[in-house]
């Protein structure tokens, strides 16, 4: 989720992970329209898969640069799903790409109430938390290597941020650990 303005997650590896959660789902649920025993699926699956076609399209129109489109897809998916971690994600994406950080921090929330372990959840708001409170935004990092131990700049954006909060030799390891999983990763300012 390395150099954006303000966030330090380029929007293409943040659509691209998105696109990957979308595939990882659009997977699980993928059984051919029956519950196993030739029968038709109960109706809650049929709402899954339009939700999961809905969000398929949000990230599409999100490709294309249609924002407007993707977030009046994403927030039909919440009338089909009100709880989907994916639309709840990826309307905080929308709204921290257009600087409407309280909004991002709320959808980032209610996606992680779904889903505790969305590693780019956590990390986006993590990157949001940083200004007002370094401490919370380690613990969302720590989180995020929970689930996704060789992320390179999770490592790196925790170490910053132990560093700065004066815990050196455990910042010095995770950013070698950052550059050793990433060796671009050498060159990326630490933040202010």
């Amino acid at each position: 989720m390395p150099t954006t303005p303000a966030r330090g997650h380029p929007r293409s590896a943040a659509v691209l992970g998105a696109l990957a959660l979308v595939g990882a789902v659009l997977l699980g649920g993928c059984g051919g329209g029956e519950d196993g025993t030739g029968r038709p699926a109960p109706a809650a699956s049929s709402s899954a898969g339009a939700a999961d076609t809905l969000i398929a399209t949000g990230l599409e129109r999100i490709a294309a640069g249609d924002t407007d489109g993707a977030r009046d897809t994403f927030e039909a998916v919440l009338v089909l799903d009100p709880a989907n971690a994916y639309a709840h994600y990826n309307l905080g994406y929308l709204a921290q790409d257009d600087g409407d950080l309280a909004t991002a921090i709320d959808e980032y929330n209610q996606a992680l109430t779904t889903d505790p372990e969305m590693a780019p959840a956590l990390y986006n708001l993590a990157l949001l938390t940083e200004p007002a409170d370094l401490d919370i935004a380690v613990d969302l990092y720590r989180r995020v290597l929970a689930v996704k131990p060789d992320d390179a700049a999770t490592h790196m954006r925790l170490g910053f941020a132990l560093h700065h909060l004066g815990r050196k030799g455990e910042a010095a390891s995770l950013l070698a650990k950052g550059i050793e999983l990433d060796p671009a990763m050498k060159d990326v300012p630490a933040p202010s």
